[in-house]
């Protein structure tokens, strides 16, 4: 079933009518998902920006990619930028991160920090509120699908999800209509790559590793470089591969984190 904008297009117009947010934004990382929520936000007439967190470990193209096709779009957009030495001091001192115990500090150091961000440079009264509009998918993740609804409010920010309900071929069916680019990185790695903390990488051999070497040796040289500061410092200093301290906590599922279920969820799985 292919689904017209209609429907995403009127639930973000009920979660601005409920909540009448300060300001509404597309979540914007790179990936094919949140490129068709962000368009579809755009449409509305209370759209501020699209927001893309630049984690400060990632593929540059897909930074590349998003602002290039925010420029040819028209969408204003706002990059907040987290420190790359925050990831940096992280791993410096306790090992590459591996699996969900480690991923929920690193979704709150590299993502979270920055929302709070937006919140504070947004927000004019104690009680106004945000519209984040997303790209989850029900079809796309166990996670999201237990988890995820169309508007959900925590605290200050709403969350919306206006293709929720659409299945991979509704995806890509919306973007050869309205003619959306597709970024090269997804394409080659599926995944956006805005984020290479490696929490979830395709252990235990690595092979997402081996990918990004391959098509973004920038990328994976930045990671082997660290790989030898971390080996120096005496921790666990192989990047997307299991822990022996049972870090990784196989099996596990992480409570909902709203900007960050594709790579744990492909792990789990």
């Amino acid at each position: 079933m292919v689904l017209s904008s209609d429907k995403p297009l009127g639930l973000i117009e009920r979660a601005v009518a409920e909540h009448k947010p300060r300001a509404v934004f597309g979540m914007f990382s790179g990936g094919h998902d949140s490129l068709c929520s962000t368009h579809i936000a755009a449409q509305h007439p209370a759209f501020t920006a699209a927001v893309h967190i630049n984690t400060g470990i990632g593929v540059e193209q897909t930074r590349e990619y998003v602002r290039q096709t925010c420029q040819a779009q028209g969408w204003p957009l706002i990059e907040l930028r987290t420190d790359p030495q925050i990831y940096v001091d992280q791993v410096l001192a306790h090992g590459f991160p591996a699996g969900r115990q480690r991923h929920q500090v690193m979704y709150r150091l590299l993502k979270e920090r920055q929302v709070q961000r937006l919140l504070r440079e947004h927000k004019v009264g104690r009680y106004d509120r945000v519209l984040l509009v997303a790209g989850a998918r029900r079809q796309e993740s166990v996670v999201r699908m237990s988890s995820t609804q169309p508007v959900q409010r925590i605290k200050s920010v709403v969350w919306a999800n206006p293709i929720l309900e659409w299945s991979h071929a509704d995806k890509h069916d919306y973007m050869a209509r309205h003619n959306l680019p597709r970024n090269p990185v997804v394409d080659n790695l599926h995944m956006s790559g805005e984020c290479l903390c490696g929490c979830f990488a395709n252990m235990p051999e690595s092979g997402e590793l081996h990918a990004i070497r391959f098509f973004y040796p920038d990328a994976a040289a930045y990671i082997s470089a660290l790989e030898q500061r971390v080996f120096e410092c005496g921790k666990w200093a192989n990047w997307g591969q299991f822990r022996p301290d049972g870090f990784e906590e196989r099996g596990e599922i992480q409570p909902w984190l709203p900007l960050c279920q594709d790579c744990p969820t492909r792990w789990a799985a």
